[in-house]
């Protein structure tokens, strides 16, 4: 029976199935919030909301059963289990007035999330976007301390002329931050060039450091494990193919066969 259950959870037309549910439950999520489709529809949206967290439910049962203790060593489970469980705390009749139960219900719109484990590509993305945190973390420290001396530096030079951008610490990497992210910066730079030309050294070199150098090391980091994770997978896409021996054999075969024409021509190179 088990082995059943666990043929059908892992069969495509299964996961095509749950893929599905999801879309429409995110869809469901959305009409949710219109206050003319809940006037008028309200009713359908509510059972169609149950019957949602009934299938995901169902899915959750069948794949515990079907991998017991195995099941929670799936990153992607555990976070589907934890989403099952929030959509399963009650949100109506006396506990509809608890404040921590309205936070819960705003936490079911978290079942959309569960696009990214249905989506292998998505999964992929963020994947790659937790296997870059060492390396994005370290890019972090260096651009807080990139942060540090351009504020020490625009606290000396404008403190007294803009006080209300470089008066602290607090200030300045407000302002840093705002010209890091590029939103508004002729505002804020151009006062400063106007009363001294040399500003722009300042505020240039800033903007090539901060925003074209550290900010592209961050997708860069992040674009490269994402290739890396596409080649792990199209290596084992490859091991996983029925005819990935016989495609080893042939490479086998062909090197030993370039190896003996090698050969040949040595000898024939030597009688000539």
């Amino acid at each position: 029976m088990r082995e059943k259950i666990r043929s059908l959870v892992e069969s495509s037309l299964f996961e095509r199935f749950i893929l599905i549910v999801i879309l429409l439950n995110t869809i469901d999520l959305g009409l949710e919030t219109s206050p003319y489709l809940i006037e008028h529809y309200g009713l359908a949206l509510e059972v169609a909301n149950i019957v949602f967290i009934a299938i995901y439910l169902v899915e959750m049962l069948l794949k515990l059963y079907a991998w017991r203790g195995a099941y929670f060593k799936n990153g992607w489970n555990i976070f589907d289990f934890c989403i099952v469980l929030v959509s399963l705390m009650p949100t109506a009749g006396v506990f509809s007035g608890v404040r921590i139960v309205r936070i819960l219900r705003v936490l079911r719109t978290l079942r959309a999330l569960r696009l990214v484990s249905g989506i292998k590509q998505l999964r992929k993305i963020v994947q790659a976007v937790i296997s870059s945190l060492p390396g994005i973390g370290w890019t972090g420290v260096l651009m807080l301390l990139v942060y540090y001396v351009y504020a020490i530096i625009g606290i000396h030079l404008f403190r007294e002329a803009a006080p209300e951008l470089f008066g602290g610490f607090p200030e300045s990497f407000v302002t840093l931050f705002s010209l890091t992210t590029m939103e508004g910066w002729q505002d804020t730079v151009f006062p400063f060039t106007e009363a001294n030309p040399w500003n722009w050294l300042y505020f240039l070199t800033f903007l090539v450091i901060s925003s074209f150098i550290l900010l592209n090391l961050v997708v860069g980091i992040v674009v490269d494990n994402i290739d890396e994770m596409s080649r792990i997978d199209a290596a084992e896409a490859q091991k996983q193919s029925p005819h990935s021996e016989l495609l080893s054999e042939m490479q086998s075969l062909r090197e030993q066969m370039d190896k003996v024409q090698g050969l040949l021509e040595k000898v024939k190179d030597s009688e000539s």
